[in-house]
C-alpha cells in the first residue's frame, strides 16, 4: 500500500514538472504579448504583470497593417480543413486494403507510407516543387491540400488500421456469405467501429496541417499562410517582439482549443481506449 503511494506520488509530481516545463513558453508568449514593447525590451519585465495592454492584438487587425493576417487565417483555416476531411476520405479505404486485404505490393505500400516519417521532408518537397510550377499550381491552396494531404495521410491510415484490425475476421467472413459486396462490409461492418478513430484522425489531420510550417514556406509566394505569416513581423531592422508573440498566441489558439475540448476521444484513440 505505501509503495502504490509513493508510485502515485512519483506519477504526480513527474506531471507537474512537465505541464510547468511545457506550459511556460507558452506563458511566456502570452505574458509577451499582454506588454508594451517598451516594457518587452527592459530590464522590468515581471513574470507577474501588473497590467495588461492588449494594443499588439489590436494592431494586428487593424486597417493596413503590412502583415495579412487575416487573410492568412483564412487561407490556413482552407487549406487545414480541405487537407484533414480529404486525408480521411482517403485513409478509410486504404486502411481496410492495407490491414484486411491481401492487395499484391501491401507491404510495399505501408514501407512507403513509413518512409515519409523516416526520410527528410525536404527530400519529398523538392521534386514536388519542380512539378508544382510546371502544372501550374504553385503558390495556391491546391498546390498546398496536396502535399499537406499526403504528410498526413499516413499516420491516419495508421490509426485506422487498428480499427480494421480489431474486428475479427469471422465477422467479415460471414457476411460475405450472407451475399455482402466488400463496399457494403466497408461501410456497414468497419465504418460505424472506426467513427471514434475517424474523428480522432480528422483533428489531428487539421492540426498537423495548421502547423506546418516547411511546406507553404517552399510553396507559396503571394499566398497567405498563418504560419509563414509570423516571419513578416521581422523587418530589416527591428523585430515587432509584442505583435509577433501577439500573433504567436492567435496561431496557437484553434490548436489550443480542439486539443482541449477534443483531448479525451483523441488520448482514447490514440491510446486504444476507445477500441
Amino acid at each position: 500500500m505505501r509503495a502504490t503511494k509513493q508510485k502515485q506520488v512519483a506519477i504526480y509530481l513527474a506531471a507537474i514538472v512537465t505541464v510547468v516545463l511545457m506550459g511556460f513558453p507558452l506563458y511566456g508568449v502570452v505574458l509577451t504579448s499582454l506588454q508594451p514593447e517598451s516594457v518587452i525590451r527592459s530590464p522590468e519585465l515581471s513574470l507577474i504583470p501588473t497590467t495588461l495592454d492588449f494594443s499588439h492584438y489590436a494592431s494586428l487587425f487593424s486597417d493596413g497593417h503590412p502583415v495579412p493576417l487575416v487573410s492568412a487565417i483564412g487561407n490556413s483555416v482552407v487549406v487545414a480543413m480541405f487537407s484533414a476531411f480529404l486525408g480521411v476520405a482517403l485513409a478509410v479505404p486504404a486502411s481496410y486494403a492495407l490491414y484486411r486485404t491481401s492487395a499484391p505490393g501491401r507491404r510495399l505500400m505501408m514501407g512507403a507510407l513509413a518512409a515519409i516519417y523516416v526520410f527528410p521532408t525536404l527530400l519529398f518537397i523538392i521534386p514536388l516543387y519542380i512539378m508544382w510550377v510546371n502544372l501550374g499550381v504553385f503558390d495556391t491552396r491546391t498546390g498546398l491540400i496536396i502535399p499537406y494531404t499526403a504528410f498526413v495521410l499516413p499516420v491516419m491510415i495508421f490509426i485506422l488500421g487498428t480499427f480494421v484490425r480489431s474486428v475479427p475476421m469471422e465477422v467479415e467472413e460471414a457476411a460475405r456469405i450472407d451475399g455482402a459486396t466488400t463496399r457494403m462490409i466497408l461501410t456497414r461492418i468497419y465504418l460505424p467501429l472506426m467513427k471514434p478513430g475517424i474523428f480522432a484522425v480528422l483533428i489531428l489531420g487539421f492540426i498537423l496541417s495548421w502547423v506546418e510550417f516547411t511546406t507553404p514556406l517552399l510553396f507559396t509566394s503571394q499566398l497567405d499562410i498563418m504560419t509563414v505569416s509570423l516571419a513578416l513581423f521581422r523587418s530589416s531592422f527591428d523585430i515587432q517582439i509584442g505583435q509577433l508573440a501577439a500573433a504567436a498566441v492567435v496561431t496557437a489558439i484553434p490548436v489550443v482549443v480542439v486539443t482541449v475540448v477534443f483531448q479525451r476521444r483523441i488520448v482514447g484513440v490514440l491510446t486504444g481506449a476507445d477500441r
